[in-house]
């Protein structure tokens, strides 16, 4: 049996600690395990964030 994945970015607060783990708390809630941040601060202090979570289906071989 293989487990798929799925995969999501989001924009989440770059510079503000407290709400960043806000951030990563609330959408590790949802099921979602964080990957990688990407470095790419934008003008409104958010990088992107990627998630993965495993999909209900799977697969045999």
């Amino acid at each position: 049996m293989i487990h798929l994945w799925e995969y999501d970015s989001r924009r989440i607060d770059g510079f503000n600690t407290p709400q960043q783990m806000s951030d990563l708390e609330r959408i590790g809630n949802e099921g979602w395990e964080l990957v990688f941040i990407k470095s790419d601060i934008d003008e409104e202090g958010r990088v992107t964030a990627i998630f993965k979570r495993a999909k209900l289906e799977t697969i045999s071989l």
